[in-house]
This record gives C-alpha cells, sequence and structure tokens, in this order.
C-alpha cells in the first residue's frame, strides 16, 4: 500500500516521530503540495495524508487508485466531501487531539487582552516603566475575570475544556450549541443570550454553511462594549471588518484571533491593524504533544482502514 503524505511541514519543527506512518508501507512524504504536485505524487496512492492541501474535485477525479483520504487535523473544510462520496473514497479526521491544548491558547489570548500583558511588555521594553515617576506604570484598564460570564461558542471536547478552565477561575459558563442536548450541557443558552450577557464569548465550532459569517455586525452589535472575542476555531465564522469596526470605535473592548479568513495572510487582513487586537499564527493547536497524537491517531486511522474497520470517518 502507498501512503503520500502530502504537506508534512506543517506538522513538524523536527521534533516529530513519523515511525507510525512509515511502519504503515511504502511512504512518501512532502513539505507542501500544489493541487497539479499532488495529481503527480499521488498518481498510484491509495491513501493520501493531508494536513491543509487541498484535496478538490479536480484532484479527487484526477486519483484513480486513491481509498483513503487521511486528513491529519480535526478541520476538513480542505476535502470535497460530495466528490469523495461520489467516487467512493473514505475520508477520516483526526479528533479531541488538541482538547488540552487550543483551550490552554485560547486562556492566553484571554489572559494577555484581560491584563493588557503584551502593552505593557512593550512598554517596558521601551523603557517606559523606567522613566516613570512612582513604583508602577499604570496605563490601561485591566479586569478580572472571577465573576464575569464565559460565552463558549461550540461545546466539542475543546469547548468543554474552555469551560472547565473558565470555572476553575470563577467564570460563570453559558455554551450554545444547537446540536446539544440540555440533559447533556446544563449551562445551555440561546447565541442571543450569550451575545448579550458574556464579558468574553470564545468560539469553538466548525466552519460550515450554518457557521459562516454567524457572529456578523447585527450579532456584534449585541455583545457589551466592555466583551471580549475570542476566535481559535476557524476564520469566515467571526465578519473580520465588522470586527475591526466594532474595535477601532470602542464598540468592542478587545479581541483575540488565531485563525483569519484567510491563511496565511498574504494580502494583509484588516485584524493585523486593529485596536486592542491579538494576532496569532494558527498555533494554539501546535504543541508537541498535540502533532504527535496527530500523527499516532492517524496511522491508527489508516491501520483501521485497511483491516476493514474505519473510525473517525466523516464521509
Amino acid at each position: 500500500m502507498k501512503v503520500v503524505f502530502l504537506d508534512e511541514s506543517t506538522l513538524t519543527l523536527d521534533d516529530i516521530d513519523f515511525s507510525p506512518l512509515k511502519a504503515l508501507g511504502e511512504y512518501a512524504a512532502h513539505a507542501n503540495s500544489t493541487e497539479a504536485e499532488i495529481i503527480e505524487r499521488a498518481a498510484d496512492a491509495a491513501v493520501v495524508i493531508a494536513n491543509k492541501a487541498p484535496m478538490t474535485r479536480g484532484v479527487l477525479e484526477s486519483l484513480p487508485q486513491l481509498k483513503l483520504v487521511s486528513v491529519i487535523a480535526t478541520g476538513y473544510n480542505n476535502v470535497d466531501l460530495d466528490a469523495a462520496k461520489e467516487m467512493g473514497v473514505r475520508v477520516c479526521n483526526v479528533a479531541r487531539y488538541a482538547s488540552e491544548t487550543v483551550p490552554q491558547h485560547t486562556f492566553a489570548l484571554i489572559l494577555a487582552l484581560a491584563t493588557r500583558l503584551l502593552d505593557y511588555s512593550a512598554n517596558v521594553r521601551a523603557g517606559e516603566w523606567q522613566k516613570a515617576s512612582s513604583f508602577t506604570l499604570l496605563r490601561y484598564p485591566t479586569f478580572e475575570l472571577s465573576g464575569k460570564t464565559m460565552g463558549i461558542v461550540g461545546c466539542g471536547a475543546i469547548g468543554r475544556g474552555v469551560a472547565q478552565i473558565a470555572e476553575a477561575l470563577g467564570m460563570e459558563v453559558l455554551i450554545y450549541d444547537p446540536y446539544a442536548g440540555s440533559e447533556n450541557v446544563p449551562s445551555l443558552a440561546e447565541l442571543d443570550h450569550l451575545l448579550r450577557s458574556s464579558d468574553v464569548i470564545s468560539i469553538h465550532c466548525p466552519l460550515t454553511d450554518e457557521t459562516r459569517g454567524m457572529i456578523d455586525a447585527e450579532a456584534l452589535a449585541k455583545m457589551k462594549p466592555s466583551a471580549l472575542l475570542v476566535n481559535t476555531a476557524r476564520g469566515g465564522i467571526v465578519d473580520e471588518q465588522a470586527l475591526a469596526e466594532a474595535l477601532n470605535s470602542g464598540r468592542l473592548a478587545g479581541a483575540g484571533f488565531d485563525v483569519l479568513t484567510k491563511e496565511p495572510p498574504k494580502d494583509g487582513n484588516v485584524l493585523l491593524e486593529t485596536k486592542n487586537t491579538i494576532v496569532t499564527p494558527h498555533s494554539a493547536w501546535s504543541t508537541v504533544e498535540a502533532r504527535q497524537k496527530l500523527v499516532n491517531e492517524t496511522a491508527e486511522n489508516i491501520t483501521a482502514f485497511v483491516d476493514g474497520n474505519p473510525r473517525n470517518v466523516i464521509a
């Protein structure tokens, strides 16, 4: 069986053990792959491993030997699922690998915003504290998270992990998830109530036709002016232009984003120049522990498929 990893460079800093994948059969790995390169490199492959490599209809139609697309991530919007189903190609992903990692990064953003950590650090590096007339440099309003309300959009493993940290910090938690039952999520709320009531809102849902643009200008207008908005899920869920306008006008207090609509933002992005905004480069998932889990779980997915018992199937 030939297995081709199309974009291995998205996963390693030379700190990951790929032996579980190499043991699967004939194995080839490429740093990154364009659509044309995928067609060439995977022409006789039964399995391709893709993180963000584009598995479009055109690509899938050009790979007659392909049996499985193993997405080495949770998100699978890089794969044309309808085309895969039509051609009898299985698609699987890896869920829950970042259920500790992404909540950690989420709260790194929240805490940095609540304490104005980056602003104060920049002031010290610029020599501002050194020139202060008293023991402290008091420039920015900050606030405690304890006693505040945390709104979480999406209650999968990551959303639940964020809820646990929020509760440990003394926050009240509200969760919006139209697919969750109230018996499993006692803090379930309608989106309108969550938007109006939350001091911090954190997004943890997939990008779908239903969630694209879900947090638009109308939704942002319902939020408290003192609120923070954090997105470590997918770009496109939030209307970035509307958010920038709300932040720049003081209608919203701050935002922390690990994802943008277009990645990387080679042509720029409005949030890169927006007030009180922290943007990180889609790195919330990327601890060494999480990346190793991705490799190990992907190997398990492929093995299960070969054994006739596919797991983590999404198409």
